[in-house]
């Protein structure tokens, strides 16, 4: 990257500027922010330092621009896309705030940006295991499953977790881990599907419900709805492949078991009373907080935003039908995490992105690829279709939320 401080173009203070800025856009990709978002808070912050400058952010690129005609300065960055960290993007959305308020310095802002990239993650690895295991276990819960799919899940999603986890660390196993894990994860519900009985299309499904992409199908849709088209395609087309190798790593590992045994075959689950359903999402709520390194009290925000979104959507669901319940719920999260994030001055993502795991329809187009491939093409076509419907009435849902209430955050 061109050092804009070397070139005469831009005076030093502007120089250290762009360089502050595009730092900056880096590391907000890379902890989960919106393209879009990334893009607008660059340019509010740009403009109100008298920078003319113009960005273009992808999933794996950011290009920006600095001044006029031919005296332009251009920065152009390959990144990769980083994993959701609530604690750090908390630290970068008071930072962007200092610098749009032209409250600290842009070199000082720049070492700042620094120090929150290389800080450590919030929560130590066994943690996070936990954490996949938690989640899993509630998902089950949230599925409809029984006791005996609550502990098989809660076992393979601390599996899951922990393949995840250190398989990431090796650069051999890391392109293909989601494939791997997804085959490992089958195996083992199969094999205990031996021993007890469950129904083993929820265990699977919830113990992957982590790794599922609904929410990068999500922000697909809504890139491609703002116009963002590059963005847009290719994150849609990132999680149509991660959904193909969790399809193809779970249909080897049901089939590896099925021909070297014999599970027992449960049509239903065993029933619960109701009121473990709310208790469920306490805990989908309390994982998604872990695994997206929020802090704790951001479970405070996490709670409320849940409940919000699983209640609406269900209720709205059995009136109205999927895609109207989806939108539903999608909307009064967006008025909700909106109006908490204005009051409690902090990023829209705290309130959203976790709560979003019980609206976005990644475990939906899970099913379907796997009725694709058990060569039940109505039904995996149909729960497609409703798959990409669902996907686009959320991103409704969540446009409607902010042309209602504004947030008034840069992010």
């Amino acid at each position: 990257m061109e050092d804009a401080q070397t070139n005469p173009i831009l005076d030093e203070r502007s120089a250290a500027m762009a360089n502050f800025l595009v730092e900056l856009g880096i590391a907000l990709h890379a902890y989960g922010t919106p393209t879009h978002r990334i893009e607008e808070a660059l340019t509010e912050v740009a403009h109100k330092h008298h920078l003319r400058a113009q960005f273009l952010v992808t999933p794996t690129s950011l290009q920006a621009s600095f001044g006029r005609g031919r005296h332009r300065v251009h920065y152009l960055e390959r990144i990769d896309a980083g994993e959701v960290d609530l604690q750090k993007l908390t630290r970068l959305h008071e930072l962007l705030q200092s610098a749009y308020g032209g409250e600290i310095d842009p070199e000082a802002a720049l070492d700042q940006v620094e120090k929150i990239r290389s800080a450590g993650p919030g929560y130590s690895r066994p943690v996070l295991a936990i954490g996949f295991s938690l989640a899993s276990a509630s998902a089950a819960r949230v599925f409809s499953g029984g006791p005996a799919e609550i502990g098989v899940s809660a076992v393979a999603g601390l599996i899951v977790g922990v393949l995840f986890i250190y398989g990431l660390q090796v650069q051999r196993l890391s392109r293909m881990i989601v494939s791997l894990v997804s085959f490992v994860c089958a195996v083992l519900i199969g094999l205990m599907a031996n021993e007890v009985e469950v129904v083993r299309s929820i265990c699977i499904v919830a113990s992957l419900i982590v790794l599922l992409p609904g929410m990068m199908l999500t922000s697909a849709m809504q890139e491609l709805a703002l116009g963002h088209l590059v963005s847009g395609t290719a994150r849609m087309t990132g999680a149509i492949l991660t959904l193909m190798q969790m399809g193809l790593g779970v249909a080897l590992g049901t089939r590896l078991v099925d021909a070297l045994s014999s599970p027992i075959a449960v049509e239903s689950p065993a029933t619960m009373p109701t009121w473990t359903t709310p208790v469920a999402i306490i805990f989908v709520a309390l994982s998604c907080t872990v695994l997206y390194g929020g802090r704790l009290r951001d479970f405070l925000t996490v709670l409320p935003m849940s409940y919000i979104a699983y209640f609406a959507s269900r209720y709205g669901q059995i009136w109205l039908g999927p895609e109207v319940g989806a939108a539903i719920g999608a909307l009064l999260l967006g008025i909700s995490a909106n109006s908490v994030s204005r009051w409690l001055d902090q990023p829209t993502a705290i309130a959203i992105i976790p709560a979003l795991l019980l609206l976005v329809p990644g475990s939906l187009g899970f099913r379907s690829l796997q009725s694709l491939m058990d060569q039940d093409i109505t039904t995996g076509i149909a729960a497609g279709f409703s798959t990409f419907m669902i996907a686009i009435a959320i991103v409704s849902g969540l446009l409607v939320a902010n042309m209602l209430v504004v947030s008034r955050r840069l992010l």
